[in-house]
């Protein structure tokens, strides 16, 4: 048995794999609501009695000799060496868009919705751009037929604003981050951001009962909610630079990764704005870089619509090292 994980700022998803690669036991735990990542795992194996050969954990940050201080979850040192102890058995950490990118490997054509065709290079450099609670990056590169996933912390890299409206979004968000990286515009509440900009800087008004809204529940999913159902014109202009912005940084990990296999955009909030992904203007920001529009009209683009690719990534991982 194979014990894989995804964890991620809010939940813990872990789950058993059997060596026909398929789900026999599942739970996610509620990160806040324990004082490690090894508790949860303790937790796991204490309630799933199963004889587990290997084990990996994609996890939000940077990895370094097995070990990882996790950028987002108030958590101390993650260690490698010590959940061996607690699960007997070997295992392995990953940086979570590093288990996304080894997750390619296990995705079905239904669960990839094209958003630029392109034209794929057979084993060109694939990269994951994941959006979530943070801005994941990694690349999948194939060398003499074995995949080998390059974990990055592209998503810190400073924001780079394209027109006059993206530098007041730069000058309007330093108010509040001294450094403006691209993980604060596109990752957790940045669209919530993204809002509270244009609506402070006089691009329209908010509505009263979207106020309200946002006050009692989850702000970015009211947001995304509003603008999705056309309730809030404001929100639709959020949600729109959103993309934008997030279309012009899937064309840098193009360029910066050379992904002539293509990009993915993963992670939980890239489904859940497939409407807006799919119009013209994701694709127009995208290949906007000058001399390498060109390249960039041919490298493809995809939304990976399974939730469970960076757990199946962490479990490909484990498999191919008792394999």
């Amino acid at each position: 048995m194979i014990l894989a994980g995804d964890i991620g700022a809010t939940n813990s998803r872990l789950a058993v794999f059997n060596d026909n690669f398929e789900v026999v036991e599942q739970h996610i735990y509620k990160s806040q609501e324990y004082k490690s990542f090894k508790d949860i795992v303790y937790k796991f194996v204490e309630t799933y009695k199963y004889p587990i050969k290997t084990a990996c954990f994609g996890i939000p940050g940077p990895v370094r000799e097995g070990k990882c201080k996790l950028t987002n979850v108030p958590w101390e040192i993650v260690d490698a060496s010590q959940l061996s102890q607690v699960v007997n058995s070997p295992v392995a950490l990953l940086n979570d868009a590093e288990a996304n990118a080894y997750g390619l490997e296990t995705l079905h054509d239904d669960e990839l919705v094209t958003l630029n065709a392109g034209s794929k290079i057979p084993g060109g450099n694939r990269a994951v751009v994941a959006v979530g609670t943070s801005l994941g990056e990694a690349v999948l590169i194939e060398v003499k037929g074995q995949f080998h996933a390059l974990g990055t912390e592209g998503g810190n890299a400073d924001f780079g604003p394209f027109d006059e409206l993206q530098w007041q979004l730069i000058q309007y968000t330093q108010q509040k981050y001294k450094r403006v990286s691209y993980e604060v515009i596109l990752g957790g509440q940045g669209l919530v951001q993204i809002y509270d900009f244009l609506r402070d800087t006089g691009s329209g008004t908010s509505p009263l009962w979207l106020e309200q809204e946002m006050q009692i529940g989850d702000k970015a999913a009211a947001v995304n909610n509003a603008a999705q159902s056309g309730q809030c014109q404001l929100c639709v202009q959020a949600l729109e630079l959103f993309v934008s912005i997030l279309a012009a940084e899937c064309g840098n990990a193009a360029v910066k990764y050379f992904s002539t296999g293509g990009i993915y955009l993963g992670g939980g909030m890239a489904p859940n704005i497939l409407k807006y992904l799919q119009l013209p203007l994701f694709v127009e920001n995208f290949v906007n870089k000058d001399k390498m529009r060109e390249f960039l009209q041919a490298i493809p683009v995809y939304v990976i619509l399974n939730q469970y690719t960076a757990l199946q990534g962490a479990a490909w991982y484990a498999r191919r090292s008792i394999s």
